[in-house]
């Protein structure tokens, strides 16, 4: 087939297809880097610069070939701001404008999986861009089939996923991109290996990646040194990108314990996107009007504007397999039509995806990672005669939920094995001493090679500035003594964050009896028993002498710092509040808390009421109330107001939109979003929000920080327009607009149980201290 290319980077879908025998007649590409690269490789060839400026396509053409830009949706961008904010990914658009002006038999378009993923960070949610794709060539008459495929299934190590799109006007696409999948079970052993091949037999990656494992003779590991969400990778790559390739680490492993680290090099980059080794040479420097291009010397501008395309590339075995397809697109039927869920909506909902497994559901949940829609079926035809065809053609999508992601069985090769280079370049020494900073603030486990080639000599364990002291060993005569020190709250420092982490605080005279010697002995001049305090810290074995100014009462300030943001989900946090609850019982005499924890206990039972009166909170969609005056306002804006009857309206004019209401910040959301999010997290207060005008009525108990205590109140109104409650206290003040999702609430308890019970606790407590009298004391951590 004669082939466009638009957005042609630096060839990679171009060179596949011309592999498989097309012909490359038009490529539309701007970036100068890439414009070199095409020059060089592809000579004789129409190339324009500016698809915009493009208005008509070549009228021999049968294919449009497309990878167009992926930054805005892209899940390695954080904010993906996607079709409807992003500028990069919505020039997809002029695809569709050429395809209106010329119907090409066939287009193929790709694109990142991050295409098919709703964007859920947005006021409202925003549409997988794959929505938008597949309607515009639904309305150009496109039947349509896309899939993801993952280059590892063609032997390459490199996890790179990508979606592609086929599209025809007399064709069916599914033949060409669903018809072929490989379920090896062990066949690739047979398939690769030649009756005189003396070399080994290898598996292909499923059978490598599957136990039991065949280590390799080389044995290499893919760091990425500033990427904190993916682990480190044995035997293939993460997926190169734009930004991350220069800052790849491979480490070998030498045996015994021992690594070494490199960098990835270009050529070896180039092969593992499926580039002949040196493509992308010609890329730097960028050519002189007047002047010859000389070949760069290898320095590190060149290095990582290499890398950087090679980062955006289509890889070539990916393009070259769908154009072996293409070649003779009929001679493979797709066979799995009976298989395929029919769409309920024209895009499934992200509202409807739940945790439970879905196999036997006959409803998608998400949109699937293979889809088809033929415009031909027999209900797309009946549709047709409708009033509107264009707006039902949906209804004839179908998705294929379990689809492999390898479309043919080949020989995996390891990393180890794979890379060639001569060149083992040194790793950026910033990078590196960055990484080994992080991994050793926060205790992350390398293999033993690792930590040896990157230079850390012991294992890593997170820092702490706490001098350490030996396990304490509790003695059997534990619970017949008295607890020495006072129970506080000490101030320190978690991942360079200020908080408070529970403890006991011993007064060197009072509590002298108890403290080691070698503890007394580490007293700093200036240090007296007026000013410091031994503190010891629970959960992590430690102490220090400390200043008493910062110190803080653990029963006073339990409620304030029992949850705080930054450690309530530690384990260790979590066992060392038990262990102060539990030193602090015991110095009580085990009875006078015991009215605490009933109350606690109350609260408990009230705030799962709650619950079971709100529902399954995970069932919620993390959706917009559609009422409140943020909603109102978006919803206005979203209006465009109406030319005039004399307005001639130009092509350049952007039409104007309705102002947001009075009231309303720009890039406000609606308050909705931030209380399911509090409420998914256990906050009382947001909980009873969601019940908007039904919480009124409920008795709570807010916390003010001020007086460290609840005081008890009612809800009393709800506004609804700004997502606000009325809440009247039982002293007679009256708060008129109350966020409840940013307040620390207990719901009220019955008052006549309260008195009853505390009524039972003094008189236990009496006979309590009575029987308690006289224990002595010992230190907390063994003996002395």
């Amino acid at each position: 087939m004669k082939v466009v290319s638009l957005f042609s980077g630096i060839g990679g879908l171009d060179l596949g297809l011309e592999q498989a025998g097309h012909e490359i007649v038009l490529q539309v590409e701007n970036d100068p880097h890439c414009l070199q690269v095409l020059q060089r490789h592809f000579p004789g060839r129409e190339l324009r610069r500016d698809i915009a400026e493009l208005s008509d396509l070549p009228t021999e053409a049968q294919l449009l070939a497309a990878g167009f830009p992926c930054e805005d949706v892209s899940m390695m961008n954080p904010s993906r701001p996607g079709l409807r904010d992003g500028m990069r990914t919505a020039l997809c658009s002029h695809i569709f404008r050429l395809l209106r002006r010329t119907r090409v038999p066939w287009v193929l378009l790709e694109n990142v999986p991050g295409l098919l993923m709703w964007h859920l960070a947005d006021d409202p949610p925003q549409e997988p861009a794959i929505a938008y794709i597949v309607q515009e060539l639904e309305s150009l008459g496109y039947s349509w089939a896309h899939r993801v495929v993952s280059l590892s299934a063609f032997g390459l190590p490199q996890r790179r996923r990508r979606v592609f799109i086929v599209a025809s006007l007399h064709g069916d696409p599914r033949d060409v991109l669903l018809s072929t999948e490989s379920i090896c079970k062990g066949q690739c052993i047979d398939m690769g290996k030649a009756d005189l091949d003396p070399r080994p037999a290898t598996e292909c990656y499923e059978c490598f990646m599957t136990p039991p494992h065949v280590t390799p003779k080389i044995s290499v590991t893919c760091v990425d040194l500033a990427e904190k969400r993916f682990c480190p990778l044995t035997h293939e790559i993460c997926t190169l990108t734009t930004s991350n390739g220069r800052r790849l680490c491979m480490v070998e492993d030498l045996g015994d314990g021992k690594g070494r680290a490199f960098r990835l090099e270009v050529e070896d980059a180039e092969r593992l996107c499926g580039f002949p080794v040196g493509w992308t040479e010609p890329c730097f420097p960028l050519k002189v009007p007047g002047r010859p291009w000389m070949r760069a010397v290898d320095t590190h501008p060149s290095y990582i504007k290499r890398i950087e395309l090679l980062g955006r590339a289509v890889s070539v075995p990916q393009a070259r397999w769908i154009g072996q397809r293409l070649i003779s697109p009929y001679e493979i039927k797709f066979s799995r039509e009976c298989e395929g869920v029919k769409f309920s909506e024209p895009v499934p909902s992200h509202s409807s995806v739940a945790t439970e497994n879905h196999e036997s559901d006959t409803t998608l949940h998400a949109w699937p990672s293979a889809a088809w829609n033929i415009i031909s079926c027999p209900e797309n035809i009946k549709l047709s005669t409708d009033d509107a065809p264009g707006g039902s053609l949906w209804r004839g999508r179908r998705g294929l939920p379990r689809m492999t992601e390898a479309p043919e069985i080949c020989s995996f090769t390891p990393l180890g094995e794979f890379l060639l280079s001569a060149s083992r370049r040194e790793v950026d020494p910033d990078a590196l001493s960055g990484f080994i900073s992080r991994a050793v603030e926060h205790g992350i486990n390398l293999a033993p090679f690792v930590r040896h080639a990157f230079g850390i000599r012991v294992p890593l364990a997170p820092n702490t500035k706490q001098k350490k002291y030996p396990k304490p060993k509790i003695c059997a005569e534990q619970n017949q003594v008295q607890h020495a020190g006072n129970v506080v709250w000490i101030p320190t420092k978690v991942s360079k964050t200020k908080c408070f982490w529970p403890g006991i605080a011993l007064h060197l005279d009072e509590d002298r009896d108890v403290i080691p010697t070698n503890a007394i002995e580490k007293i700093k001049p200036g240090q007296t028993s007026d000013s410091h305090r031994m503190v010891i810290y629970f959960a992590e074995e430690s102490y220090e002498w400390k200043s008493k100014d910062g110190i803080l009462p653990f029963r006073e300030y339990f409620d304030e710092l029992e949850k705080q943001p930054l450690l309530a989900s530690r384990a260790k946090y979590r066992k060392a509040v038990e262990m102060a609850v539990e030193w602090q019982v015991n110095q009580d005499g085990a009875l006078e808390n015991l009215y605490d924890v009933r109350v606690r206990q109350l609260h408990a039972q009230e705030a799962e009421k709650l619950r079971r009166k709100i529902g399954n909170l995970g069932e919620i969609p993390h959706m917009t109330c559609g009422v409140c005056i943020v909603c109102q306002s978006k919803k206005q804006e979203s209006q465009i107001v109406p030319y005039s009857e004399r307005h001639i309206p130009r092509a350049s004019t952007r039409q104007m939109k309705c102002s947001p209401l009075k009231g309303v910040r720009p890039g406000q959301n609606c308050p909705q979003l931030k209380v399911l999010s509090a409420a998914k997290k256990g906050s009382i207060g947001a909980q009873l929000a969601l019940l908007r005008e039904k919480a009124v009525g409920w008795r709570i108990e807010i916390y003010w920080h001020a007086d460290k205590k609840f005081y008890p109140a009612t809800i009393t109104a709800f506004d609804n327009q700004n997502y606000l409650h009325r809440v009247e206290h039982d002293d007679g003040d009256i708060e008129p607009a109350v966020k409840l999702w940013e307040l620390r609430i207990n719901l009220q308890v019955q008052d006549e149980g309260k008195e009853a019970l505390q009524n039972n606790v003094s008189q236990a407590t009496i006979t309590e201290c009575k029987r308690t009298a006289g224990r002595k004391r010992f230190w907390p951590f063994g003996s002395k």
